[in-house]
């Protein structure tokens, strides 16, 4: 009889250990007095290019043209939205062979703006009310038999859809009047 009575004294013990610990745990992690954390987000807005022996004028943070030279593979510039109001981009290749380029007006790591053109492609978007404009240089088979520019510009009837792909690239379906492809809509 007395061990039964010593063993019910250790469990009443026992339990009362471990229900304080709950408490003094419960009570250590009340949320109620720490205040909820302001999540701000940010706008980030990218200019993305892909070509070979190209030039590219770009407004940079400080509304400032800037220049490079000589671009080979994928360029990128990022920045926070800040006082960004136009985005602009020009891009031309620094030979005459035809040359495809592709340039991106991105926002969040997703394409806005942007296509694919041939020798020449100036990007233009106005962040606050959305307008924008596309001209790109066009290539056709010269009157010789050889290859050249046409050396015209012409106003866009339709855009690439642009939206990312799972290899990291975007597509480059053509949408008439713009917007996204059957798959991406």
């Amino acid at each position: 009889m007395r061990k039964i009575y010593e063993r019910r004294n250790n469990t009443n013990r026992l339990g009362a250990v471990i229900f304080s610990l709950l408490i003094l745990f419960c009570s250590s992690c009340s949320k109620k007095n720490q205040e909820p954390e302001e999540v701000i987000k940010t706008e980030i807005y990218s200019y993305e290019v892909t070509c070979t022996a190209c030039e590219i004028q770009f407004m940079d943070t400080n509304k400032s043209i800037k220049k490079i030279t000589n671009t080979n593979g994928k360029w990128s510039y990022s920045f926070e939205k800040a006082d960004a109001v136009d985005l602009k981009i020009n891009i031309r290749t620094t030979n005459s062979v035809y040359q495809s380029i592709d340039a991106y007006i991105l926002k969040n790591n997703e394409v806005i703006y942007g296509g694919l053109g041939y020798n020449s492609f100036d990007l233009l978007y106005n962040v606050n009310s959305g307008q924008k404009s596309m001209i790109y240089g066009s290539y056709s088979a010269g009157s010789s038999g050889g290859s050249g520019s046409s050396g015209g510009n012409t106003k866009p009837t339709s855009s690439v859809c642009g939206a990312k792909n799972k290899t990291g690239g975007y597509c480059k379906r053509v949408v008439s009047g713009g917007g996204r492809c059957w798959q991406h809509s």
